[in-house]
């Protein structure tokens, strides 16, 4: 072999070598495979057989480690209640659409609107049908109706749905309850049954119409003058004609005519139930009304004069109700006709019915299901009175067997009078609910039996469906928080209900027969210490109960004066309310109802609910109009408001303003209108007892006027009030009445304003905050102002009422004009203000009404329009002077659009607003509005106007500003702005008397000039200033405006700003957690994790650079890595395939997931001087994990940890990992093969107290798991510099391209500067990239050229999120994607709203444009029109748009949070129950979402009860709503009497049982619920241990892990005689258990769980306890081993010894069992084999050997000898036996004959493994026989010795003579090189 030869087989070897060395030495990247919960983090991990996790890419199975603080329940904890209902959503008007809002505020989207249920029925209001089910549960108010502003005036009703939610499920599916229950109801609107009358039919309905038909005479005028029908009526017995008279205004309900072909007109008139509080009408008259005076009357019924208490003529309510009287007198001359008569049906025509929305049931009370039930409406046919016609179809569906239907079928309309049900297989008889009678119809009562039953036996029956309601022991209530009220200085003579005398329950029995029961009054809940509470427990003495009637008097039969309630049957009261609760009216309008009578109304609901009349009566407080389609109006600004309404007596009790009876206002009556309102806010000031200025609503007349508030203040005992001439009274005429200040001094002057009623901040500091009443004490809280919070208006308030509603997200529309001009017809250079136009609304130059889209449901103001088409004011909003006069000007009124009569008694009056929206300012205050002839810029201060009444407090950014507070007239406020952001706030006038109060305005300083300006052509002084105060230095601000109407009379509002425009892009981020449990609800706030990208490609103009920010960084140095300790090391140079340069490595074969080895697997990073990171906001770092890129290696496993000179820390504290908040675009998994650069946000990064940012030494790493990481580039940067903002629009051609102007591709919009509503701007960072957290909104100002293309996307987990996008312009959602048609085209994309994705598209394409604009050529290198895939064109959605017109986009992403459900079922061993027993369980969840989300969430406890489900038996736990990826560990507390017996898992995501064999963990998966299943018996059980220990020979020393087995199996045996043999039998379930080799720090061991300490089949003494021991095996169903003394295992090639002498009992203290493998010694057998050299056939027999085993110093210490065999069976064969490891040396003493002798010595070593080593490779040829033995084969080839030639030869032989000596010379000393030692051997 040649020697370059040689080389290249060397060098082959040792490239085949080292890449076998490379191929063992690279690391085996695993997946988290069963990850612990709380610390590590999400990760993918591959899908693996349960018995098999040694695949590569696979993380071993990881149980947690949970030290004893994890492990021990929080005792502090309380289990939620099961189903526990949640708060009511009571009256607030959540918008469900959006309506035009260019301010910056989102709008709601819509969702779950309710449908109605035919095309008659109004559509039902989305914001009382969109609710959660805990606000449609049995503990709700009652149900939540519709508003529907129809076109009558009185109360409304609509369709409702009621389903019971027992399992909090959707309203919009089928329910079914036992028959036993009973539907849930909430009939308010349940005609009343009228007691001892012969006249009525047994209805009084809740709201009626009421025709009459002319004779023909009518023809709109009267003697030439313009003439009306007037219904006038007499209601109760009185002769009073303010209390007793019913005056209304018919209106034309169309044309008949008669059967001589003559036409007469119709005229209708719509009541309700308030208009006939005695249900019915001692007379009723219709006039012809001229002039304000009647003409003719025609009487319908009764007498010239008012009845006093006889009932000749009183006539019930239904016989009038949908009926026509008609006039049939044309030729009299009576003006006075038909007076004196009583009622003669056959003046009356049924025009309709009166059922509409009255409730049915259905029930299946047969043993079988019945499907596809349907109930069928018909009427009569109006052409064949023989036949009918269907009027409605409502489906019902599946009603089970032996059960109700949950819902109420409602009668669709006034027309329907029959019913029938149908369904698969059959169908009712046709039914008849009216009175009037019909052959082909079965007749029932609505009132005593509205549920249909279907038998047994197949019959059919009508029963009530309340018929439980009043049996024996139950409990109901009467609440009487409202109707105990007295109105106490009123001079009243009708009674309160429940204030505090005995109550009195009169229940009527089947007989008739009535039992008197006194009442109890409930004791109040402290939540609500002014509820009156009156309980009665029906008797249980065998009577049926059928009516119930509450009273004040135990007098059965005294006539009722307001002190009681009529009488109720039980067919009227909600059939499924659990705990019956009859909420009682307040006084308003029957107190002041004199005479006899007179019953207090209400309505039943559960006790448990708020009090909300308008709900329980499906009644309409305010008519809101909902009949038009919002439509966005050119010009006009829409920013965002709130509307509250307060509630006065009479509308509490569910009554619209627009019935009420007309009333002096001069009276306390109309004064004081909110008594009740006023009380309850009196109790909330009570409760915090340190409110300084007490607020109330109403006209508080002062003392030494008419009907002074102080005759009735003693009664209502409001907070605040005080005796005439007391600083009580003082203040709190001054703050709630406009002619007294502070001292008690009177003027003139109505309209001075009073400072300082609230606190400097708003509630929580920021803009979202809500004003703070003024306190006494300022060390103590401050109370939110009631006025504006939603939760007390809905109900959280003493009272337990609803007090109001609130509408939000409602559109304010302002127009433009140059208001402050002095002569806004003729600008002028000289007036700059001429010039300037404010964005501006003026309630005396336009009227705004609410009304509602009737599209979408939302909320919008919009204005009447004039002839012009200009918005205008309207006669409904006049401001009204006392007493009750007009005076010429017109207000605010948004809630008056319908009032029937234009005055104080029906105004809503009582109402507050807040407007808010975003602006920003430039750097001198001013904006520029033009130019002057010498071309210099014309400028104006920017400003903020305010002029009306009442209070108004302006907040920018959460601190007070403007202060127009106190109950007053107009009066007026100004916020003027300059440089550096200052403002200065001005007031037209105040009368606070207090100089020292700082928050009070003062006058001028010397020399300072009073300011004036000229608003609408009207100069207004400001008398009064406040200091200058600075804002916050950020680029945006919110301006938050809170107004209150609360004074009565006028409500005057003007508005005017002038803040700059800019077009606007905005990008908001909400997060859906609407579907996610409370518990983590909290999770998902505060974390700035959303990663959006955004690019630009300009379209038009040429390239302009970005101001880029300065950005200062400072990197760590090169000595800190190349310094590394710990687990890092330091690579000068980067394995191929890796990358280049250096970095530190950072290593480890071991995992720790609950990371509590960290101080074992820290690297560090240290440097000689401190570094200052002060200056620095993040800490970026480039990272690159080895491993298949098909893995996940989450970043909540990698920590990093900065420390200080003093050894302080600040990072990933304790075992936290990098959470998703610590991470700036939240990169919450790396994929192995990829560099990625993490940038840490230093602000969030954890610290402990005194960490001293300027002294940094060291940063130290690590990760929670097996693997290799690499890191490099560790460098700390500031924030980027926010560039210098103008505030006014820039040109176009000056706002930034980013680089596309160039190059004509979307570019990243690298450092595109925005704001934030959070207050803190930021820029796009270079890779085009920002962070959003939910809430935030952030505005680019003039940051992309109109008509560029924007391209949009959210970087979002999937996993957790589902993502819509929604676009808006102007605040409304793009559904029609058009534009004007010479600067855009469309394409196939029709709506922009509610899209699933994450990148949005509008697919319209810019046109490309050629032109010159200022100088500036238009053209880059977008020279064709030509779409980016993905994109937005930055322009005006409208095809009417000006090219030019400022653009206004927003984009919103919606990422709803994906979620599961964990299930825990406790089941009972097999052949036992548990029934009854309960069980705890305690639950630890984190890791939220998979991103580690929020705080740490404290492990909760919750508890179940076994019961018999069908055949089984079990408890079960569902917690629901998680999101997707949570992690959690559940295990159960000890229980008293049961043992646990085993533990199991199914679904979810990584699940597993823990080591302890007790505790199940893993994560929540959407689409498998994870089920936990703990199996309990009442045997005693108890738990084993095993620890498995491995050992070397000595036996004390561990075998490292790397030369174990990856598992072994165990067998579980016990038996009852330890000492008898065979005894022992294996235990069922753990006959082979698997146990791994563990990766991490917690050795080997398995825990056996659920053991029985005795023999279940045996009793008392015969009972042994159980002795246990384990064996093991090599293989799953191998022979296991450790049962006998000297056992030995062989696993893997290795023999040990067992050492197992360990027993557990059920009595022993340590249940530990101890299995201990010994390695034992290796045996070896050396064959020697001798043969020739030259031929292998030759073997030499009698070659001697001696065989020397050497001792350490290499002296022999026993010497083996051995001869080759010379017969044919052992020829060139020597053996030497039974070998033990060591070194040894083989030594060849006597060769065979010819043959060369060995030279040397062989030397090698037999070690402990079974190898044979020599030099340190392995020698010879290793086999191992059946028993064990290794035999090594060695084969030694000899050579022949040389033959010398004769002597005595001629000279020719000379010559060989002296050549052969030199020829064998050199031969020998080739043969020596050759063979050196004496041959070739193997």
């Amino acid at each position: 072999m040649t020697k370059a030869f040689s080389i290249l087989h060397r060098a082959a070897a040792l490239l085949v070598a080292l890449c076998l060395l490379v191929g063992m030495a690279l690391p085996v990247y695993a997946a988290e495979d069963e990850a612990l919960f709380f610390d590590a983090g999400s990760e993918t991990i591959p899908t693996i057989p349960a018995a098999d996790t040694s695949s590569e890419g696979v993380e071993p199975a990881q149980e947690p480690i949970v030290s004893d603080l994890e492990t021990i329940p929080d005792e502090g904890d309380t289990p939620p209640t099961a189903n526990e209902p949640g708060t009511e959503a009571g009256n607030t008007v959540n918008n469900t659409a959006a309506v035009p809002n260019n301010d910056g505020k989102t709008q709601e989207a819509a969702e779950n609107q309710t449908p109605a249920a035919d095309t008659d029925t109004a559509p039902a209001d989305p914001a009382l049908t969109n609710k959660t089910p805990a606000d449609t549960s049995d503990t709700a108010a009652a149900p939540n109706y519709a508003i529907n502003a129809e076109e009558t005036t009185a109360a409304k009703t609509n369709t409702e749905q009621d389903v019971l939610f027992a399992d909090g499920d959707n309203p919009n599916e089928e329910d079914t309850m036992p028959a036993d229950d009973s539907p849930d109801n909430d009939d308010a609107n349940t005609p009343d049954t009228i007691a001892d009358t012969s006249v009525s039919t047994g209805f009084i309905p809740a709201t009626t119409t009421i025709y009459f038909e002319d004779d023909g005479r009518y023809d709109t005028t009267y003697n030439g003058q313009n003439c009306t029908i007037r219904f006038y009526a007499q209601k109760v017995a009185s002769t009073d004609a303010g209390t007793a008279d019913l005056n209304k205004d018919m209106v034309d309900a169309g044309e008949t005519t008669d059967s001589n072909g003559e036409k007469h007109r119709v005229f209708s008139v719509t009541l309700n139930s308030a208009d006939y509080p005695d249900n019915g009408f001692y007379r009723v008259i219709f006039q012809y009304w001229v002039g304000g005076n009647w003409q003719e009357e025609i009487f319908a019924f009764g007498n010239g004069d008012r009845e006093t208490g006889a009932t000749t003529h009183w006539t019930a309510i239904d016989q009038l109700a949908g009926k026509k009287f008609v006039r049939t007198d044309k030729n009299t001359t009576d003006k006075n006709y038909n007076r004196g008569s009583s009622y003669n049906a056959s003046q009356w025509t049924r025009v309709e019915y009166y059922y509409k929305d009255m409730p049915l049931y259905f029930k299946n009370a047969s043993g079988a299901p019945l499907t596809n039930v349907t109930a069928v409406f018909y009427k009569q046919d109006e052409n064949d009175k023989t036949k009918t016609v269907k009027t409605a179809s409502l489906p019902i569906g599946t009603v089970e067997a032996g059960k109700f239907y949950a819902q109420k079928i409602l009668i669709p309309d006034n027309k329907s009078q029959f019913v029938k049900f149908t369904w698969d297989g059959g169908e009712s008889a046709l039914y008849n609910f009216s009175k009037d009678n019909y052959d082909g119809a079965t007749p029932f009562n609505l009132t005593t039996a509205n549920c249909f039953v279907y038998g047994t036996d197949s019959t059919f029956s009508w029963q009530s469906a309340g018929s439980d309601l009043l049996k024996a022991n139950k409990t109901i209530y009467f609440d009487a928080t409202l109707s105990a009220y007295s109105y106490e200085g009123e001079g009243l003579q009708q009674s309160a209900m429940g204030d505090g005398e005995t109550m009195y329950c009169f229940l009527t029995d089947s007989e008739n027969h009535v039992t008197s029961k006194e009442m109890t009054l409930v004791t109040a809940d402290p939540t609500t210490p002014d509820r009156k509470l009156w309980s009665c427990e029906i008797p249980g003495d065998g009577k049926t109960y059928t009516a119930v009637q509450f009273s004040a008097t135990d007098n059965q039969n005294a006539p009722a004066k307001d002190n009681k309630t009529r009488k109720y049957s039980t067919a009227e009261i909600p059939p499924a309310l659990q705990e019956p609760c009859f909420f009682a009216d307040d006084g308003d309008p029957s107190a002041y109802t004199g005479g006899e009578g007179v019953n207090r109304d209400g309505y039943w609901g559960e006790k448990a609910s708020v009090r909300d009349a308008e709900s329980g009566k499906n009644a309409t407080v305010v008519d809101i109009d909902n009949s038009g389609t919002f439509t966005q109006q050119k010009d006009t600004k829409y920013i965002t408001s709130t509307l509250y309404d307060y509630y006065t007596d009479y509308e509490l009790n569910g009554l619209n303003r627009d019935t009420y009876s007309w009333v002096t206002t001069s009276s306390q009556r109309g004064y004081v209108t909110f008594e009740q309102f006023n009380r309850a806010l009196s109790s909330a000031y009570t409760a915090n007892g340190n409110v300084k200025y007490p607020l109330y609503t109403g006209h508080f007349q002062k003392s030494g006027w008419g009907d002074p508030f102080a005759t009735v203040a003693a009664g209502m005992g409001l907070y605040g009030w005080g005796a005439e001439g007391s600083s009580n009274y003082n203040i709190f005429m001054a703050v709630n009445n406009s002619a007294l200040d502070d001292n008690g001094n009177g003027s003139s002057d109505y309209n001075r304003t009073f400072q300082g009623l609230v606190e400097s901040k708003t509630s929580d500091g920021t803009a979202n905050g809500l004003p703070l009443l003024r306190t006494k004490n300022s060390n103590t809280n401050a109370s939110v102002d009631p006025h504006f919070d939603k939760d007390f208006l809905q109900g959280k308030n003493a009272f337990n009422t609803v007090l109001g509603k609130v509408y939000e997200d409602v559109s304010f529309p302002l127009k433009q004009k140059a208001v402050f001009a002095q002569d806004p017809n003729n600008p002028s250079d000289n007036d700059p203000e001429s010039k300037a136009e404010y964005w501006y609304y003026d309630s005396s130059k336009s009227s705004l009404y609410l009304k509602q889209n009737q599209t979408d449901g939302k909320y919008y103001l919009e204005s009447p329009k004039g002839g012009d088409g200009n918005p205008t004011t309207d006669s409904k909003s006049q401001n009204i002077s006392s007493p009750n006069n007009t005076n010429g000007t017109y207000g605010f009124f948004p809630f008056n659009q319908t009032v029937s009569t234009v005055g104080a008694s029906q105004y809503n009056y009582g109402f507050g607003a807040k407007l808010q929206f975003d602006f920003t300012l430039t750097e001198d205050g001013k904006v520029v509005v033009g130019k002057d002839t010498s071309g210099r810029n014309i400028e104006v201060p920017i400003k903020f106007f305010f002029s009306g009444d009442d209070d108004v407090w302006v907040y920018i950014d959460g601190e007070l500003m403007l202060d127009v507070g106190g109950a007053h007239g107009k009066a007026s406020g100004l916020l003027e702005f300059g440089a550096n952001n200052t403002v200065t706030p001005y007031v037209s006038s105040n009368k606070n008397t207090d100089s020292n109060d700082t928050m009070v305005y003062k006058g001028y300083g010397s020399g300072e000039t009073t300011k004036t300006v000229n608003y609408n052509g009207q100069p207004i002084t400001f008398n009064k200033k406040s200091t200058t105060k600075t804002l916050k230095k950020q680029s945006t601000h919110t301006l938050t405006m809170f107004y209150m109407e609360r004074g009565m009379w006028e409500s005057n509002m003007a508005v005017a700003f002038n803040f700059p425009d800019h077009n606007e892009l905005q990008v908001e981020k909400q997060v859906d957690v609407s579907d996610v449990n409370p518990l983590f609800q909290e999770s998902f706030k505060n974390q700035k994790i959303f990663t959006f990208n955004i690019q630009n490609l300009a379209t038009h103009y040429e390239a302009k650079a970005t101001d880029e920010p300065a950005i200062q960084t400072e990197k760590l140095p090169d000595t800190a890595y190349s310094s590394a300790t710990g687990l890092l090391s330091y690579a000068s140079s980067l394995p191929e395939g890796v990358g280049t340069g250096s970095a530190v490595l950072w290593s480890s074969d071991k995992s720790d997931p609950s990371s509590l080895y960290r101080d074992q697997r820290r690297g560090t990073l240290t440097w000689d001087s401190a570094i200052n990171i002060s200056p620095y906001s993040y800490l970026t770092f480039d990272v690159y994990v080895q491993g298949s890129p098909t893995d996940t290696c989450a970043l909540s496993n990698l920590y990093v940890e900065l420390w200080d000179t003093s050894g302080k820390q600040m990072g990933c504290l304790g075992t936290k990992g990098l959470q998703s908040s610590d991470v700036y675009g939240a990169a919450t998994a790396l994929h192995p093969g990829t560099w990625y650069t993490v940038r840490l946000m230093l602000n969030s990064l954890k610290q402990v107290e005194g960490f001293d940012k300027t002294q940094l030494k060291s940063i130290t790493v690590g990760d929670n798991y097996a693997r290799s990481i690499y890191l490099r580039n560790f460098t700390f940067s500031s924030a980027p510099t926010l560039p210098k903002q103008t505030g006014f629009t820039t040109a176009q051609y000056d706002v930034p391209d980013y680089g596309s102007a160039k190059s004509g591709e979307l570019e990243n919009a690298a450092f595109a500067v925005f704001s934030s509503n959070l207050g803190n701007g930021d820029v796009v960072d270079e890779n085009g990239q920002f962070l959003l957290q939910d809430g935030e909104t952030v505005t680019f100002n003039d940051q992309f050229r109109r008509g560029s293309y924007i391209a949009l996307q959210e970087q979002i987990d999937t996993e957790l999120y589902d993502t819509t996008w929604t676009v808006y312009e102007n605040g409304v959602p793009v559904t029609n994607v058009s534009g004007k048609a010479d600067v855009v085209t469309t394409g196939s994309v029709s709506t922009l709203q509610n899209i699933s994705g994450t990148a949005p598209n509008d697919g319209r394409t810019e046109k490309a444009v050629d032109a010159t604009l200022d100088g500036h050529n238009t053209k880059n290198e977008y020279t064709e029109a030509k779409k980016p895939s993905t994109a937005l064109v930055f322009r005006s959605y409208s095809n009417s748009a000006d090219d030019n017109e400022l653009t206004k986009l927003k984009v919103v992403f919606n990422n709803k949070v994906k979620t599961g459900k964990l299930i825990i079922r406790k089941v009972p061993a097999e052949g036992e129950t548990l029934e009854g027993k309960t069980f705890t369980f305690t639950v630890r969840f984190g890791d939220v979402g998979g991103q580690s989300l929020g705080n740490i969430i404290p492990p909760k406890e919750y508890t179940c009860t076994v019961e018999k489900h069908g055949d089984e038996y079990y408890g079960e736990i569902v917690i629901d709503k998680i999101p997707v990826g949570t992690r959690f560990v559940v295990w159960e507390n000890e229980q008293t009497g049961t043992s646990l017996k085993s533990v199991s898992f199914n679904g979810g995501k990584d699940c597993a049982v823990a080591a302890d064999g007790v505790k199940v963990y893993g994560a929540i998966d959407d689409a498998n619920a994870a089920t936990a299943t703990f199996v309990n018996s009442a045997r005693e059980l108890f738990d084993i241990t095993v620890k498995k220990e491995w050992k070397k020979q000595d036996g004390t020393t561990d075998i490292p892990q790397v030369d174990l087995p990856d598992a072994i199996y165990l067998q579980l045996q016990r038996t009852e005689t330890p000492n008898v043999a065979n005894s022992w039998q294996k235990v069922s379930g753990y006959e082979s258990v698997e146990l791994k080799k563990p990766d991490g720090y917690e050795g080997w061991t398995k825990q056996f769980t659920g053991l029985d300490k005795y023999d279940a089949s045996k009793t008392g003494q015969d009972r042994t306890p159980y002795t246990y021991r384990v064996l093991e095996s090599a293989t799953k169903t191998g022979q296991f081993y450790g049962g006998a003394a000297g056992d030995v295992i062989e696993i893997s090639g290795k023999k040990y010894k067992v050492l197992n002498t360990t027993r557990v009992t059920g009595d022993s203290t340590n249940k530990t069992l101890t299995l201990t493998n010994q390695l034992q010694d290796a045996k070896y057998n050396l064959v020697i084999t001798k043969q020739d050299a030259q031929d292998n056939s030759i073997k030499l027999g009698g070659v001697e050997f001696k065989l020397e085993k050497l001792n350490d110093s290499g002296a022999a210490e026993t010497t083996y000898n051995g001869v080759t065999g010379s017969d044919s069976t052992n020829q060139g064969k020597c053996s030497f036996a039974s070998l033990t490891p060591g070194s040894y040396r083989l030594t060849e003493t006597k060769t065979a004959e010819g043959y060369t002798l060995l030279s040397e010595a062989i030397e090698f070593e037999l070690t402990v493994n079974g190898e044979c080593k020599r030099n340190g490779t392995n020698y010879g040829t290793v086999t191992q026989d059946t028993s064990g033995v290794y035999n090594i084969a060695l084969t030694i080839y000899n050579r022949k010795g040389f033959t010398l030639p004769h002597t005595g030869a001629d000279a020719p032989s000379l010559w060989l003579l002296i050549g052969l000596p030199a020829l064998v010379a050199v031969l020998l000393v080739l043969v020596f090189r050759y063979n050196k030692k004496g041959g070739r051997r193997s």
